[in-house]
């Protein structure tokens, strides 16, 4: 499974750019979003590792954590609860109609 990259424009959520980076010591995909004045940044990776974190706040970002497939998945942002979770059902939603 290839990680999930649409553009939730209409929903608020524009889809500006995305980088190969690190998460939790390993290789993973990034796509970034801008949400307002906010930019989100949803990390992927392979998922066949431990259980993932529950979702938390960490210096004032949030980090919400999900799995589809065998990839992991974690939104990290300092917008709101609301508007973060909302990105991440939208791609969870995606990825649920592409399987």
């Amino acid at each position: 499974m290839s990680p999930t990259v649409a553009d939730f424009e209409s929903q608020g959520y524009k889809l500006t750019g995305g980088r190969a980076d690190y998460f939790d010591h390993q290789r993973a995909a990034v796509v970034v979003y801008q949400h307002a004045s906010h930019v989100i940044n949803v990390f992927s990776w392979d998922g066949n590792r431990a259980a993932l974190p529950k979702n938390t706040t960490r210096d004032g970002y949030h980090l919400a954590f999900w799995r589809s497939g065998d990839l992991a998945y974690c939104a990290v942002s300092d917008t709101g609860w609301d508007e973060l979770l909302g990105l991440a059902k939208l791609m969870q939603d995606l990825s649920v109609r592409d399987n």
